[in-house]
């Protein structure tokens, strides 16, 4: 038996555990057992696992998609990891830091009428993607791609972890579903694939985002995807400083001023459950 928690944030749900626990009950496979437990018919059912680590005496997350394949950071994740900490007394304070892969970020938590909110300072978004994909270009910003004969408009940053872009003028357009899968695993371009947001702006301060998760596939929501998106849109100047971002599931609100801005990111998060997870050798 193995404790669990799970967790959502806008509709991005989580299992949480603790590496000792892990350690003791002999798992040493966490890609598998990612797979194995986020799996929604024969498992708990999540997007992703969260797991619990300590590097210098500080809190790490671990981030694991439900296909089994790690991720360096996940937006929503990190407020329902924040949350996990609160309530499992690791985190006393309401402002501390969480390691990641992709670095250290600041977490800033209050509680309001019983709802948990998280504001993440997300870093700088990266711009300058040579090293990070197949392209002769400092940056991949507004290009063309071609996909089943059809040219698509497309834009890549880094935002924790790889985002690609496409602002529509009406999601019913596009197939995201079938899109979203082949642009993932184009790794012509790029080789780790990659996240696709599909973005529609309705004024200068608000947009809606779709986002078809890498190794998760459509979701109720994607922290660095509505954080990267909402960065591009800024960038395009399409939106102002403080953009609210609709996802599927829910509100995130963003706050990037611009090029050499670091980006923060305010959204919920919630506690479904806690147990006890029958784990099978």
């Amino acid at each position: 038996m193995l404790k669990f928690e799970k967790y959502q944030g806008a509709g991005n749900d989580f299992i949480i555990v603790n590496e000792k626990d892990l350690i003791e009950k002999g798992i040493p496979d966490y890609n598998q057992f990612a797979s194995e437990v986020c799996c929604r018919h024969f498992g708990i059912g999540a997007d992703g696992l969260l797991i619990l680590k300590y590097v210098a005496n500080m809190p790490f997350m671990f981030y694991y998609n439900s296909d089994g394949s790690q991720a360096p950071m996940c937006g929503n994740g990190i407020r329902c990891f924040s949350f996990y900490l609160k309530n499992n007394n690791v985190e006393q304070e309401d402002t501390f830091t969480v390691k990641t892969l992709s670095g250290d970020l600041k977490i800033e938590t209050k509680t309001e009428n019983e709802t948990f909110f998280a504001k993440v300072n997300m870093g700088e978004p990266v711009f300058d993607v040579k090293k990070l994909i197949n392209i002769e270009k400092e940056r991949f910003m507004r290009e063309k791609i071609i996909i089943d004969e059809k040219e698509i408009e497309i834009s890549y940053i880094f935002m924790g972890t790889d985002h690609s872009v496409i602002f529509v003028n009406d999601f019913s357009d596009y197939n995201i579903d079938d899109l979203g899968s082949k642009i993932e695993n184009y790794t012509e371009i790029f080789p780790k694939k990659v996240n696709v947001n599909f973005v529609k702006v309705h004024d200068r301060s608000n947009i809606e985002v779709i986002t078809w998760e890498r190794g998760a596939g459509r979701t109720l929501a994607c922290g660095t995807g509505a954080t990267a998106s909402a960065v591009l849109a800024r960038i395009y100047g399409y939106v102002e400083d403080r953009i609210n971002v609709t996802v599927p599931g829910g509100k995130l609100v963003i706050d990037y001023a611009g090029y050499g801005s670091e980006a923060y990111m305010t959204g919920t998060s919630e506690k479904i459950a806690e147990g006890q997870y029958i784990f099978k050798r």
